[in-house]
């Protein structure tokens, strides 16, 4: 689903049925997910399937973590959401095999245009390929790809594709 055109920067770009499904989506996660030991990860993903996401094999999300639109979420095998990660999915969010994205890590895949006096909204896609670990508090921007093996240090904000096998930290993250 993307989002309309806004003609000002007070409209909503989500047309109402977005709202009621991600409000039940809000209800659901809270009431049966929110909650759940670890073990009780089939659970979660049955209830991210359910909303729309696209699980592949069985990776895990742990019960803190906040999914803002389930169906723009794919997740492969044994990657990982970690606790109150927070994927800010307005736009797509892939998590590939064996990726992990630690606690408080944030993926924003949304931004606006600065330039538009609409403020128009704009999703661009994240990439975590395989192996990949996101740091502890770190924060990845709108249309990101984070290469293979690549690792994001600890509160990093990347802003600049990230090179397979490459070691970033920082604020702008730079390769150490």
């Amino acid at each position: 689903m993307i989002p309309k055109t806004q003609t000002n920067p007070y409209q909503n770009p989500w047309p109402l049925w977005v709202h009621l499904v991600l409000a039940l989506w809000k209800c659901t996660w809270f009431s049966f997910c929110s909650w759940t030991p670890k073990f009780c990860n089939p659970i979660r993903l049955l209830t991210l399937r359910v909303f729309g996401a696209n699980i592949a094999g069985t990776p895990f999300v742990h019960s803190k973590a906040r999914i803002q639109i389930p169906w723009h979420l794919t997740m492969h095998h044994r990657a990982c959401l970690g606790e109150r990660s927070v994927a800010y999915s307005l736009g797509k969010i892939e998590i590939m095999e064996g990726a992990t994205v630690a606690q408080e890590a944030y993926l924003c895949t949304a931004t606006h245009d600065f330039s538009d006096p609409s403020f128009q909204l704009i999703t661009k896609k994240i990439i975590i390929e395989n192996s990949a670990f996101i740091g502890v508090r770190a924060m990845i921007m709108p249309g990101i790809t984070i290469g293979r093996n690549a690792i994001v240090g600890a509160q990093s904000v990347v802003t600049k594709d990230v090179c397979s096998n490459e070691v970033v930290a920082g604020n702008p993250a730079s390769k150490i």
